[in-house]
């Protein structure tokens, strides 16, 4: 059965050379649009293969959230590589917020990716009550304190631009994500491959430290930093810097 998706948040595929670049998009009520505008430049300046999947329950509705998990993601993650290998000898990855910690655990697991690039991923979040949902959830009585849809709050700007994504996700999402963040920290160590993380200074999404620390704890030989002044989480958003971090990224995936 086919998958019904909102139009401009279907899956992308673009066939070009043997090198083949993954895009994971994130996990907080944006679709694969969020990074098509990427993935055209890159193809426009490289002709890389490009292969931005649909996270499963993104893109579709956000009662499709109800029953996801991080492993869910993860399989889709792993499923995008294995496309890619198909058709080409040399693969990178990069992933936007929850998608940078798909490509951290997929370099830390698969030394044949040539690189990983991770924009405005969180180690920790600034929501602090992320920690104590796996609890809250399992009480009834406090489960009351949870709203069943947390407002995604996309700004008037970025609606202007033409945003296609959910307007309301469920706690399920912060779950999973919680998931995925316990799981990278103890994987840091074991990503070898050269790394780009990238966080914006104003990120209220993220802790503060995210971009340091993953930085710091990841062993790859070839590895930079950059914390780009006054963008916020929707990083490849941010009309200031926009260019200069297409550049920056497609630079070092041309030269990893």
């Amino acid at each position: 059965m086919s998958i019904e998706y909102i139009p401009g948040a279907e899956p992308l595929y673009v066939a070009g050379s043997d090198t083949g670049c993954l895009l994971l998009h994130g996990l907080g009520g944006g679709t694969t649009w969020d990074l098509k505008e990427f993935a055209e430049v890159l193809h426009r300046r490289t002709e890389m293969t490009i292969w931005l999947p649909a996270l499963k329950g993104f893109g579709t509705r956000p009662e499709d959230l109800y029953e996801v998990t991080f492993d869910d993601w993860l399989a889709d993650a792993r499923a995008g590589i294995d496309r890619l290998k198909q058709e080409c000898n040399r693969i990178l990855v990069l992933g936007h917020s929850g998608g940078g910690l798909l490509a951290l655990l997929l370099a830390s697991e698969r030394k044949a990716i040539s690189a990983i690039i991770t924009w405005a991923t969180p180690i920790a979040v600034q929501y602090r009550l992320i920690v104590l949902l796996p609890f809250i959830m399992r009480i009834p009585l406090l489960r009351r304190v949870i709203p069943e849809r947390y407002p995604t709050d996309p700004s008037g700007k970025l609606r202007a631009q033409g945003w296609v994504g959910y307007d309301w996700i469920s706690p399920v999402v912060g779950l999973a994500a919680r998931d995925g963040m316990k799981r990278v920290k103890k994987a840091l160590a074991d990503v070898t491959c050269p790394a780009f993380v990238v966080q914006g200074s104003e990120d209220k999404a993220i802790s503060e430290n995210s971009a340091e620390k993953i930085y710091e704890a990841i062993a790859s030989k070839r590895k930079e930093i950059w914390i780009v002044e006054g963008a916020g989480h929707a990083i490849m958003n941010h009309e200031a810097t926009k260019d200069e971090l297409y550049a920056r990224t497609i630079d070092f995936l041309e030269s990893s």
